[in-house]
């Protein structure tokens, strides 16, 4: 059995999205700060982030969906090789067209957005329900590799409609008079996002 260091480099060395070494461990600070007992996760990929949440973070459940069928296969064996099947609820779904009362540990201490980056205002109406008053929506990826700072000179055009959308996202929710939303430049640009204090 690959250690996840392993994973993740086998991960990476297939080009399978897993969020960068500085991303998950910044998550997993913010997961400690808060004192979580719940995340639901949009994006499982091979289940990486899942279960260096899990095995980082206390009594920690992560629930996550995944939309490719090879990709759950993978995270689900990763997950019962590692016996962490009971912390770890896995969805084979869309997560857009998810049916919400499948949800198991609702509400959540944290949202973690790593999914369709086209779809991540969806991603985030969707589900900011299901976060507790106090809880964090944490969104990665948000600079794209750098990409969204220069719009402009992107050849690829399927890359450049993807930028703009990326961008139109972190525009609304900046924007969104509901939410304090904090921006950290670690890995690939990830925000903090938690629901104003109503007076």
């Amino acid at each position: 059995m690959m250690t996840l260091e392993e994973l993740e480099k086998d991960a990476l060395n297939r080009h399978i999205p897993v969020m960068q070494k500085e991303g998950i461990l910044f998550l997993i600070e913010q997961l400690k700060t808060i004192q979580a007992s719940s995340c639901l996760e949009i994006g499982s990929a091979i289940g990486y982030s899942a279960m260096m949440m899990v095995t980082h973070v206390g009594d920690l459940m992560v629930e996550t969906i995944e939309l490719d069928e090879q990709r759950y296969q993978e995270a689900v064996q990763h997950i019962q090789e590692r016996q962490l099947d009971q912390r770890i609820v896995i969805h084979h779904d869309n997560a857009l067209t998810f049916d919400c009362q499948k949800l198991q540990c609702a509400p959540y201490d944290c949202l973690f957005i790593d999914a369709a980056k086209a779809q991540y205002q969806k991603f985030f109406e969707k589900y900011v329900p299901f976060v507790k008053e106090k809880g964090i929506i944490i969104v990665d990826n948000l600079d794209f590799h750098g990409m969204i700072f220069d719009i402009d000179h992107i050849q690829n055009r399927n890359t450049k409609q993807l930028v703009k959308k990326i961008k139109r996202f972190k525009d609304w929710i900046f924007q969104n008079a509901d939410y304090d939303v904090h921006y950290y430049a670690v890995g690939d640009g990830i925000c903090v996002i938690t629901r104003k204090d109503k007076q």
